[in-house]
């Protein structure tokens, strides 16, 4: 990076394992010059240091509490900094800690204490001459304000201390600006919704990037599929061989996704694609019913249909979301699992070759794309390395009891009661705490089998197996969300390294700010700039 480009120097407070880093590090000029250079960065947990420093091995690492960290020393690294870049603009980024401010929090008790970090922020503001000061946070953090005797926000006073701050932080010299982005407006795979302020000093801009993508809109790119960052591979492990059978709250989200999105999901799909019956007569069905399958080639016809499910409270079928949008926030528990349907079905019609195209779905701080294709592929369930088969190649050969199915998926999440969501869309928000609510892959297999009823089946089991047998599915598999899986989906590189455990690995993952916002924030405010001094030099 020349000396010259960089019109960015950045302290990164609440570093994390490296989201906002990793998002000033991707920003660029119109030229495809890097823009943005983070010079030190802090936080508390050693993990996570490990895990910046080894992506960002550039970067002064302070491994502090931010409110105790000594000043001398950043103080320092900014100077000589300042020294090497005389022109950048030096920025203090802050992802302040949320979960006493969030929504998700519930009506449990808020951490007075957590509630006040904020204020911790001034004497940076005190000790080093700043340009911007760049906020992220939940929505609610513009509610903060006083605490009863029970530590519950009083609703009369909320805002309150939030605009006291506020005033505080513009009497050093600033003023500010505040908006709400969705990272899968500006092509994210995960549709995670958060607050983002702007302290500036008067007489230098203000300004929020421009969506470039939009759930529905005819002028802006569709929002990416979570759909491409998931391994299908991975089937999972069928509902129906756990040591520890699962929960009825777990059944209900899984039949409530499979009711969403493979059964009436695609009912309009059903008539452009599959109007022919066995018999090789024209038979559309209503576009309220479901579709078993589209044909693909010949004989053998297949469909996918992919689900995220979430584990928020809440009606179960109001927790599903397509796999062709994004998922939302990821959380740092794991709160999605991804649901995989294996479809098979024969069609009586040799000429009956059709696409399989069809439609398909916030990571938070518990563990709860460009648009690309589904991935599709043909699992014969026989042993060996070549059981799994791209529907892209001939099909193998069709034994007299055939065993090629489709692999197709959804995600649940299990924060707040359950979602699901279809892989077509962005992924939910992922939180940290992908222990307690993982997200999970959920897979199908459609065949003609038998599916024994049970005395000790619960209500929601028979129904499910009363789906199954309707609709021709013999399996229903499952498992949570790999870490892989959640990193690419917030936005990291694939060779992105983190440390710790798999929990850790997660939470920091939940924890972080999505890449891609970041990116496009600072290009935006450098424009905006360039901008600013063309009118100057023209006035």
């Amino acid at each position: 990076m020349k000396e010259s480009e960089v019109k960015f120097i950045i302290v990164d407070l609440f570093c994390g394992a490296g989201g906002t880093t990793t998002g000033f590090d991707m920003a660029n000029d119109a030229k495809g010059n890097k823009i943005a250079k983070v010079i030190a960065c802090v936080n508390h947990d050693a993990f996570a240091i490990k895990s910046h420093w080894q992506n960002h091995p550039d970067v002064v690492h302070f491994e502090e509490d931010i409110l105790v960290l000594d000043l001398t020393k950043l103080i320092k690294v900014v100077q000589e900094a300042k020294k090497r870049y005389p022109n950048a603009k030096l920025v203090l980024w802050a992802s302040l800690e949320c979960t006493n401010f969030s929504n998700a929090k519930g009506g449990q008790p808020r951490d007075a204490d957590s509630r006040t970090l904020a204020w911790g922020l001034i004497r940076y503001l005190q000790a080093i001459a700043f340009d911007y000061v760049m906020i992220e946070n939940v929505s609610e953090f513009q509610d903060w304000g006083p605490l009863d005797a029970n530590n519950k926000p009083i609703k009369e006073l909320k805002g309150i201390d939030f605009q006291k701050w506020c005033s505080v932080v513009d009497s050093m010299g600033f003023y500010n600006q505040w908006t709400k982005l969705n990272s899968a407006d500006f092509g994210a795979s995960t549709s995670r919704k958060r607050l983002f302020g702007c302290f500036a000093r008067f007489g230098m801009p203000i300004v929020f990037p421009e969506p470039t993508h939009a759930k529905k809109s005819p002028n802006l790119k569709p929002w990416n599929a979570v759909k491409h960052c998931l391994d299908f591979e991975d089937e999972g492990k069928s509902i129906f061989q756990r040591e520890k059978p699962l929960v009825d709250s777990s059944l209900e989200r899984i039949l409530a996704g499979l009711k969403k999105h493979i059964i009436a999901g695609d009912s309009s799909f059903i008539l452009k694609y599959n109007s022919m019956n066995k018999a090789g007569k024209h038979k559309p069905p209503s576009i309220h019913e479901p579709c078993h399958t589209i044909a693909c080639q010949g004989r053998l016809g297949l469909v996918q249909a992919s689900f995220i499910a979430q584990y928020y409270s809440g009606k179960p079928e109001g927790k599903v979301k397509c796999s062709s949008e994004p998922i939302g926030a990821i959380t740092t528990v794991d709160h999605h699992s991804l649901c995989n349907v294996f479809m098979f079905k024969y069609h009586g019609n040799e000429k009956g070759a059709m696409s399989i195209e069809q439609p398909c779905s916030t990571i938070t701080t518990k563990d709860r794309l460009a648009k690309v294709q589904v991935q599709h592929w043909l699992d014969k369930s026989y042993s060996g390395p070549e059981n799994h088969q791209s529907v892209e190649a001939p099909a193998g050969t069709i034994m007299t009891v055939d065993k090629h199915q489709l692999a197709s998926a959804f995600l649940i999440n299990p924060s707040h009661g359950g979602h699901s969501h279809n892989i077509e869309k962005p992924c939910p928000v992922i939180i940290a705490r992908q222990d307690k609510a993982p997200l999970y892959l959920i897979t199908a297999v459609y065949g003609e089998f038998a599916i024994p009823i049970y005395d000790d089946d619960s209500e929601v089991m028979i129904s499910i197996k009363q789906l199954m047998a309707q609709y021709g599915i013999v399996d229903i598999k499952t498992r949570m969300l790999k870490v892989q899986e959640l990193k690419i989906i917030q936005g990291f590189p694939a060779d992105y390294v983190l440390h710790g455990n798999q929990s850790k690995q997660k939470k920091f993952i939940g924890n972080s700010v999505v890449p891609i916002v970041v990116k496009v924030w600072i290009e935006a405010i450098h424009q905006e700039l360039i901008q600013t001094q063309k009118a100057k030099k023209a006035a």
